[in-house]
């Protein structure tokens, strides 16, 4: 019986541990590794930083590009200062420098934007060789963006647009200043003046056009041209007062008299006349008087002498008037290169006319800030 008990235990034991060790055998669990199904993929970006600056006055909006991915997205560092939709329309809010991030894929593209908020604001008068009857829009400059504007009159909107000539195209306005048929503007000198001055200044200039082919001083005065140039003058600074816009300076570039030479006018009159015209624009912030020499009548070599000396002590002696360029007579020279017909100037000479009085007059604005 012991012997038998005893083989029981024996037995037991040993499945126990046959037991155990196909306990110790067997594969251990192998826990899956815990993952966020909402945490963010890691995506390696290829980022390109665009060159330069994208000069922008508050209140103006532009594209970023001129070719953008219609699955792109935008994005702005600042958007108090420029915001930016979706289709890469950056609005201009005040001044500052932001980044314009566009994302398409695992491509990105960094534009810098800088927003100003003060501008220079010129007015460019004068009679057929301001206004541009003997230029052609296609053989001037173009400034850079950012650098230069017209106050757009011609619509109602009135507001600023970025400068392109014919400048002042469409402002026309009857018993006003109408530049239109034998006088309508075909290129001007204003976009090299605005480039020469930007150079000189680092600030962006606002254009006003006011200029009538064939008008004299007298016209000037007498015919409600003095009181259209004042009007424009105010809705411009009701513009930019209405966007935040500092204006710093407000001048204007005069070029006329060939007309009042036609007409035999002596020096003096045509000087005093001058003084009248500046002593009205002085009343909506005029402070001087760029002055652009005029140049020979091809077809009565010596009628403008007058005038052109006139003009010459005008600026000598009084100094609310600057004279800024003096090619005009010169090119009488060498017509065949720089004139249009015997009176107009072609673009090859308003450009040279613009660059040089621009510059004189960028340097007179960054002396006198």
């Amino acid at each position: 019986m012991k012997r038998n008990g005893k083989r029981k235990n024996q037995i037991w034991m040993a499945g126990v541990l046959l037991c155990l060790g196909l306990v110790f055998l067997l594969p251990k669990e192998v826990k899956a590794e815990e993952t966020d199904p909402e945490a963010d993929t890691q995506i390696e970006y290829t980022v390109t930083k665009v060159p330069g600056k994208i000069n922008m006055l508050a209140g103006e909006t532009r594209y970023v590009s001129t070719s953008i991915p219609y699955t792109a997205t935008f994005e702005s560092s600042d958007p108090k200062i420029a915001a930016v939709a979706n289709s890469g329309l950056v609005e201009a809010r005040k001044k500052g420098t932001v980044k314009i991030t566009q994302t398409d894929g695992t491509t990105k593209k960094v534009y810098t934007v800088k927003v100003n908020d003060t501008v220079d604001l010129i007015i460019f008068a004068g009679q057929s060789n301001m206004c541009g009857s003997g230029g052609n829009s296609g053989a001037a400059p173009k400034p850079d963006t950012g650098t230069a504007y017209e106050f757009d009159i011609s619509t109602n909107t009135k507001k600023c647009i970025t400068m392109k000539e014919p400048f002042g195209e469409g402002t026309n306005r009857i018993n006003g200043l109408e530049d239109s048929g034998t006088y309508s503007t075909k290129g001007s000198l204003v976009s090299a003046f605005c480039i020469n001055y930007y150079k000189q200044t680092k600030i962006p200039v606002v254009g006003v056009s006011a200029s009538w082919g064939g008008t004299s001083t007298n016209t000037w005065l007498n015919r409600g041209l003095v009181k259209e140039t004042q009007r424009r003058v105010r809705l411009a600074k009701k513009y930019m007062k209405k966007k935040g816009i500092k204006i710093r300076h407000t001048y204007m570039v005069w070029y006329q008299g060939e007309s009042d030479a036609a007409q035999g006018l002596e020096g003096w009159q045509y000087n005093n006349r001058m003084k009248k015209i500046y002593t009205k624009m002085k009343k909506v912030g005029v402070k001087k008087v760029f002055m652009i020499r005029i140049g020979q009548n091809q077809a009565a070599i010596g009628q403008t002498d007058e005038i052109v000396k006139a003009q010459k002590k005008l600026c000598d002696t009084n100094k609310n008037f600057i004279m800024v360029s003096k090619s005009a007579y010169q090119f009488g020279l060498n017509p065949g290169a720089y004139h249009y017909d015997a009176i107009h100037i072609n673009q090859t000479g308003l450009n040279k006319i613009g660059y040089e009085a621009g510059k004189a007059a960028g340097k007179y604005a960054k002396k006198h800030k």
